[in-house]
């Protein structure tokens, strides 16, 4: 099978979808989105409680003697392309790479946090990427240095989603014996969180600040290592799933405009124009589906390639999000700029998110591989 091929959604996975859909059209409707924008917080606590809980997205890939729901990443893109139909700006996605770092963690964090993440009743997130939206152990890294009290971190992270609302931090970190990872608390002395200026007014990204701010140790050395190189490769894959649902919202807002077009009879060649607008948008929804899919069945058995897989699906899908966007825009005329219609907010969505994970030739630097001296 190639990346190019679609993988149809199995009975339940398509039930999940139109649950999903069904719940977020009546609940998150765009009007509720705009609100939400609106609050201090970003996002709605009751439907994120509702979401979490209810509908047990929150834990949705956390194992089920953790109280969790044991569903792979083909399941989560589902989830995540879903969410980004609907420009969801809650902390889901964010306390999901959590969970998923926490789930290789030592025996006695998983027990304590994983139920609390599965059951929604905490908020957690992952401190992550470098300046430039790298998630790598590097120079640069946090630091973490053994004190008489514990663990403490120095150093800063960027790109970190939903740390404004979250209750704790999952941060890879550099110790004396090597790669680490750690928890803490974005409230305690010690953790500063800023937000970060961003085009996407959907998404609350922070810069978390460590300044011997206290800290536990979860886990070391090669666990460390794989933890975060899965959490890239699943945020990867959710970015890539959320363009698909991006680009889906696009196609159903440029069909609809194409009828307008025809029922108030306007020259055959902007009805034309319009139609090929609409075509175009199929192709990109079509090959990004098929390619996230394909990475998200990868990383579900845990093939060799699956981390390149997820570089690839991320890189096209964030190349034809944007192209996608742009071409709504301008489809849609004058109108497509004004803040009333929703097409500029998938815009600045689209322009945004392939950053957080350090961009297009990050991707083309994973998938080209190391190069031989």
């Amino acid at each position: 099978m190639t990346s190019s091929e679609t993988l149809p959604l199995s009975e339940d996975q398509q039930a999940l979808q139109d649950t999903l859909r069904g719940f977020l059209a009546g609940q998150f409707p765009p009007a509720a989105l705009r609100a939400a924008l609106e609050t201090r917080a970003g996002y709605s606590p009751e439907l994120h409680a509702r979401l979490a809980g209810e509908l047990g997205l929150a834990g949705l890939t956390i194992p089920r003697e953790f109280g969790g729901r044991g569903l792979s990443q083909v399941e989560a893109t589902v989830v995540h392309s879903e969410l980004g139909r609907a420009l969801y700006p809650g902390p889901l996605l964010a306390t999901m790479l959590a969970g998923g770092m926490l789930a290789t963690s030592e025996r006695a964090p998983r027990e304590r946090w994983l139920p609390l993440l599965a059951d929604g009743s905490v908020i957690a997130t992952v401190a992550a990427a470098d300046e430039g939206g790298r998630w790598v152990f590097g120079p640069d890294s946090v630091r973490a240095e053994r004190a008489s009290g514990g663990w403490r971190l120095y150093g800063h992270r960027w790109y970190v989603l939903g740390a404004h609302a979250a209750d704790v931090v999952v941060v890879p970190a550099v110790a004396e014996s090597g790669p680490a990872m750690f928890l803490a608390d974005p409230g305690s002395l010690g953790c500063t969180v800023s937000g970060q200026l961003g085009l996407d007014v959907t998404r609350r990204v922070c810069v978390t600040a460590f300044d011997a701010a206290p800290a536990l140790l979860i886990g070391e050395g090669e666990v460390a290592t794989a933890a975060l190189e899965q959490a890239e490769r699943d945020f990867l894959l959710a970015t890539a799933a959320e363009a698909a649902g991006g680009i889906g919202w696009c196609l159903d807002a440029a069909i609809a405009y194409a009828e307008d077009r025809e029922q108030f009879a306007q020259t055959i060649g902007a009805f034309q124009a319009v139609a090929q607008a609409c075509v175009d948008i199929l192709a990109a929804f079509q090959e990004v589906s098929a390619a996230t899919r394909y990475a998200a069945a990868g990383a579900a058995e845990g093939g060799a390639e699956a981390a390149k897989a997820a570089h690839v699906a991320a890189l096209r899908a964030g190349e034809a999000y944007r192209a996608v966007t742009e071409s709504a825009v301008h489809l849609f005329g004058g109108n497509g700029l004004a803040w009333e219609h929703d097409v500029h907010l998938y815009y600045r969505r689209a322009w945004s998110a392939e950053r957080l994970a350090g961009g297009p030739q990050a991707h083309r630097d994973a998938i080209s591989g190391p190069v031989d001296p």
